[in-house]
């Protein structure tokens, strides 16, 4: 009787340490290669660099990663707030334009300084640059 306990109890433990060494080297519910977890570099700029009150402005957003271009990334949302004025703030989803490049246009009602921040979201990655851009009358 001794001998079964002290049987079953070998087996047992030989299951789960034989349980344990075959898992995956990944783990579950994190199956991403490990291109996914280099930096993304995002580039914002717009046309034309002078900004005219009333005139059409193409915001660009280009997202690279390891030196490749990102084409299909989970969302690009172009942020636009007016400085000084709290009440001026919008979120635009941008549109892809493939050859990793986002885009929106946009017209400004009033001169000023804007901060424009481009949220780009990758994988687990997500990535917020602001550049200000001035706007003339």
């Amino acid at each position: 009787m001794k001998n079964r306990f002290w049987l079953t109890g070998l087996i047992l433990l030989v299951v789960l340490v034989l349980g344990g060494c075959g898992s995956k080297s990944e783990h579950d519910g994190m199956n991403m290669d490990e291109s996914m977890m280099e930096p993304l570099k995002v580039d914002v700029s717009w046309t034309p660099e002078q900004v005219k009150v009333g005139e059409p402005v193409t915001i660009e957003v280009n997202v690279t990663q390891k030196d490749k271009k990102v084409d299909k990334a989970d969302e690009v949302m172009i942020e636009i707030a007016k400085e000084g004025d709290s009440g001026a703030h919008e979120q635009v989803p941008a549109e892809n334009k493939g050859d990793g490049k986002y885009v929106i246009e946009k017209t400004f009602n009033s001169d000023g300084t804007y901060s424009i921040t481009s949220h780009v979201t990758y994988g687990p990655q997500h990535t917020m640059p602001t550049k200000k851009l001035t706007v003339n009358k």
